[in-house]
């Protein structure tokens, strides 16, 4: 995102979903899944875990997931999951593998039961992931880099740099003002965001740039109420920066992640930031607006 002067760096996060008993729709895919609890063979979730974003976990031990796991999953250990909620998107679907399907399970409940919209449980797991010939580890898709265009290239480098100057905004409100919502729920968000642009950077050979961004160097607002302000300011400048994205970038996987980022920059953050400045954010926890 776009720092203005002192403005606040915008953290781009992912979109809303309806109550429990809707479907929810991740937005790479024209698949809806239910809320709640449910299961897919590992064919039928393949699709879904390989968009350019989901949320697919593997809860094994460490030691079991280094010995070889599905490809592009993320090791959440079953004993620690708990404590991981803050990296996991409550409203988007998990999808969940372990060795066979038990721990996937115990896991599904877990997450449903603090408030997770939709769990999916990949029957069979690691095993029958591996039976079905479906890819292991974590090497990317590599294609051809010059099939993508200089200016689509330094799109991906400037929304990876306004994730990362977000992120340290974040910070640099947080030491000022501890505790503070909205900001309170979105700095562990700006570091899943990251991570779901860097793929598409293995995928297209574009290097990643040297992160350079220094929280302690940057000025934050006098008060809450005008940190606020100026995030509005920075969200609005966010929607403008994609709709101009938009405009020239032609790759599937690329539009949706930016598709992603925009609508929650516009439908959540938006409104949050509005809210906090008219006094409706402040200093507490508590569960704040989420992206």
């Amino acid at each position: 995102m776009r720092v203005i002067s002192t403005a606040i760096a915008v953290v781009i996060g992912f979109g809303v979903v309806g109550c429990q008993t809707s479907m929810v729709r991740n937005v790479d895919s024209p698949v809806a899944v239910k809320a709640g609890v449910s299961e897919m063979s590992p064919a039928q979730a393949f699709p879904l875990v390989s968009a350019a974003y989901s949320q697919f976990i593997d809860v094994r031990t460490p030691e079991e997931y280094a010995a070889g796991h599905a490809d592009r999953t993320k090791n959440i250990p079953l004993d620690t999951l708990a404590s991981s909620f803050d990296i996991l998107e409550k409203g988007e679907p998990v999808y969940i593998i372990c060795r066979t399907d038990n721990r996937s399970r115990q896991a599904a409940k877990i997450l449903i039961d603090a408030g997770f919209k939709s769990t999916i449980v990949v029957t069979g797991g690691t095993e029958a992931w591996k039976s079905a010939g479906l890819p292991m580890g974590g090497s990317p898709v590599s294609v051809d880099p010059g099939k993508l265009d200089e200016k689509t290239r330094n799109a991906l480098i400037s929304a990876l740099n306004d994730e990362r100057r977000a992120f340290a905004t974040y910070e640099a409100v947080l030491a000022k003002f501890p505790d503070t919502r909205p900001f309170l729920n979105i700095v562990n968000a700006e570091q899943r965001h990251e991570s779901f642009l860097l793929p598409l950077f293995a995928k297209y050979g574009v290097t990643t740039p040297k992160n350079e961004v220094d929280p302690a160097k940057i000025a934050v607002p006098a008060s809450i109420a005008d940190a606020c302000k100026a995030g509005i300011e920075a969200e609005k400048a966010n929607i403008a920066l994609y709709d101009g994205f938009f405009a020239f970038v032609k790759e599937p996987d690329i539009r949706e992640v930016f598709t992603r980022l925009q609508t929650a920059s516009r439908d959540n953050h938006l409104p949050a930031f509005t809210r906090c400045s008219e006094g409706g954010g402040g200093n507490g926890r508590g569960p704040g607006p989420r992206r």
